[in-house]
């Protein structure tokens, strides 16, 4: 009887612990879309003409398998058709020169952008742009951008919006670009990790953490 006792009340505690993490999950995911609600567009025609757009990077491979990365394909496609429309005067492009796997992720995407005919003088890289809070904090603080457009994703862009609204002081307008967000199997892994990341947005936030580095790259 002990152990039967035991085992419901254990099983009750995790089903509440469970309970506790999704509503947890879903209060940030509701409170970073809410915020970015008519903050982000899907075509150039919808974007405000701005200063800069701020290119949020990634690698052109996946760093499972070394296919070819889609997020970073798009994330190209939605910088060169802004530039191009007219609709910011240059790009900052924000990513880690050395991730994980050796990969400097603002080079690769300025030479893909220079092949696209985006002139040189137009790029402006920062590669320590190491997480999302420290590229759009160090935007403003170090490049002095205060009024962009974030570039990538729209999960990605409603993210940077909300960390720019409380973490990076100074900034006067943000949008977002939506880049086409990817749909094969293997990206769906970057979707689930979006929910733990809004939720790590608002530690962040709490414990007002700054960026990993305040040095012009």
């Amino acid at each position: 009887m002990k152990i039967k006792t035991f085992t419901e009340r254990f099983a009750i505690c995790t089903l509440v612990l469970c309970a506790g993490i999704v509503a947890v999950m879903w209060g940030c995911n509701y409170r970073v879309v809410k915020n970015a609600q008519g903050k982000t567009f899907d075509h150039v025609s919808q974007v405000p003409n701005c200063d800069a757009g701020v290119l949020l990077g990634t690698t052109p491979q996946t760093r499972i398998g070394g296919r070819r990365n889609y997020f970073f394909k798009y994330r190209i496609d939605a910088a060169e058709s802004l530039y191009k429309a007219g609709k910011i005067k240059y790009l900052l492009i924000s990513g880690d020169a050395n991730s994980l796997d050796g990969i400097n992720e603002v080079e690769c995407m300025r030479d893909s952008l220079l092949k696209r005919g985006v002139p040189e003088s137009a790029i402006v890289l920062d590669g320590m742009g190491l997480r999302t809070l420290d590229s759009v904090v160090r935007a403003a603080k170090i490049y002095g951008i205060h009024n962009f457009v974030v570039i990538s994703q729209r999960f990605h862009n409603e993210r940077a919006i909300y960390l720019a609204k409380h973490r990076a002081q100074g900034i006067e307008t943000v949008t977002g670009f939506n880049a086409k967000s990817p749909t094969s199997a293997i990206s769906m892994m970057t979707y689930v990790r979006e929910y733990f990341a809004r939720v790590k947005v608002f530690i962040d936030i709490a414990m007002h953490k700054e960026p990993i580095s305040m040095e012009r790259y």
